[in-house]
């Protein structure tokens, strides 16, 4: 486990992505076997959320999941029959360690899921046997429950199933960020001690014993829904030990209860373990009650985990019973982020709210959201040449053309091939969500018809 997490993850994702495109091919050099398809990019992205179980998703089991992104260039169309991931040594051997699969027969044993997202939509809630068709350049996000092979000096690759042969991958390192998109920073976090019986194993309310104590400060940089709070016990490295708490019934552990001011926030486990905590913003401050199983001593270490819908922070170890022990973070909020929602014109940058003049729609599976208003809402510059049709957006060293309609683009002066093209709506042009915010090195969240545009670098 990192001793810290900080807030912000690099986006270096979408330059390597749009780097694959220019230099066309497959990255890594990877294995085409009779398909048009071709692997652009394979690459661990990180450990942080814990979205599905061995067989299904949206059912959390208590350990984040492997996530993993994939690019690929389905040319003129195919039919995506399969994905499967394997382990492997760093020279690429199969060492046996774990297979997850987005399709299996009923009568195979030994293969976990992997979970398929595409723009933000899961394509395969358990096993499924197509994953439907495609064409042309597109991203998926794929996310694999740990089986005990998600961790240091493991190695992957995939194997993608088409209609017409299949595409293997080269291998990616397993890698745990030591950074998150996460908008949230832990201000502060340390133990209060053992005074107050607030709560029993799974509700609040008094059992006889004096819970754990903790204080906990938190800061959101725009409104973010936490999906769960966990307490663990650790040593002073940040190594597990027995003892853990949480907020939501995933896996093994007690209720962690938190309290803001005099408001319970969660009374008991929710039946529904994919029930959030709640939607946060601004600085929130909470009391977290740990029912004292034995554990819960002074002189043992404690670490504070606030899972997202972005990702995960986690705090340094603090001293239980040390008053002079504990973690603290001032950092300044270095970032933007934008939130939109298909088909609503109610957008917002950071906490303002903004009206837009067109809203965010779907059109032949790609986003499409207004151009100015993403690049201006980030510093970006736009300029628009009437006589060439041409749009321009500047943003550091970044810079994109796109002509209207056409679905050829020029990223830092080469060439790329768009799967959709600027169009323009009631004299506002809109533009692929994805293609542009990663190639102004930005990165793009989907949460149930919501969208989240974030210019996060690493710290």
């Amino acid at each position: 486990m990192k001793r810290l997490r900080k807030t912000i993850q690099t986006a270096a994702i979408g330059a390597i992505a749009i780097n694959s495109l220019v230099m066309g091919g497959a990255a890594f050099g990877a294995d085409i076997v009779a398909s048009q398809l071709a692997v652009k990019e394979f690459r661990y992205l990180d450990k942080e959320l814990d979205r599905i179980s061995l067989i299904k998703t949206g059912e959390p089991d208590g350990t984040r999941d492997g996530h993993l992104s994939l690019l690929i260039d389905a040319g003129e169309g195919t039919e995506i029959k399969q994905i499967v991931m394997k382990t492997a040594d760093a020279k690429g051997v199969d060492t046996g360690h774990g297979i997850w699969t987005s399709w299996k027969e009923p009568s195979d044993v030994g293969k976990y899921l992997l979970a398929v997202e595409h723009d933000g939509k899961t394509l395969n809630t358990t096993f499924k046997e197509s994953l439907g068709q495609f064409k042309g350049i597109n991203q998926f996000d794929l996310y694999a429950s740990d089986n005990n092979s998600m961790k240091d000096g493991e190695y992957y690759y995939v194997e993608i199933t088409t209609s017409s042969g299949v595409v293997k991958s080269d291998i990616t390192p397993f890698a745990d960020a030591a950074s998150s998109y996460a908008p949230v920073i832990i201000r502060e976090f340390s133990g209060a001690g053992l005074t107050e019986d607030k709560i029993s194993i799974a509700k609040f309310g008094e059992d006889g014993r004096e819970d754990g104590t903790f204080k906990l400060k938190l800061a959101f940089a725009q409104k973010t829904k936490v999906l769960s709070v966990i307490l663990r016990a650790t040593d002073k490295d940040g190594k597990e030990a027995p003892g853990i708490w949480r907020t939501n019934r995933a896996g093994v552990g007690w209720l962690l209860g938190l309290k803001q001011g005099e408001k319970i926030i969660n009374p008991e486990f929710n039946k529904d373990v994919t029930t959030p905590v709640g939607t946060f913003r601004g600085t929130v401050d909470l009391t977290l009650y740990a029912n004292n199983n034995g554990s819960i001593k002074n002189g043992q270490f404690y670490v504070i985990e606030v899972e997202t819908q972005f990702g995960t922070v986690i705090s340094k170890p603090v001293e239980f019973g040390n008053k002079d022990s504990v973690h603290l973070d001032n950092t300044v909020f270095p970032f933007k982020t934008i939130s939109l929602k298909l088909n609503q014109t109610e957008a917002a940058v950071d906490d303002k709210n903004v009206k837009l003049d067109v809203a965010p729609f779907s059109l032949d599976g790609r986003t499409m959201v207004p151009l100015r208003f993403i690049g201006e809402a980030f510093g970006a510059k736009v300029d628009w040449d009437k006589k060439a049709n041409r749009i321009t957006i500047a943003k550091g060293s970044s810079t994109i053309q796109l002509v209207i309609d056409q679905k050829e683009a020029v990223v830092n002066g080469e060439k790329v091939l768009l799967d959709s093209p600027a169009m323009t709506r009631n004299n506002v042009t809109l533009v692929p969500i994805r293609f542009v915010s990663e190639s102004l090195k930005m990165k793009v969240f989907f949460d149930d018809g919501e969208i989240f545009v974030t210019d996060a670098t690493e710290q």
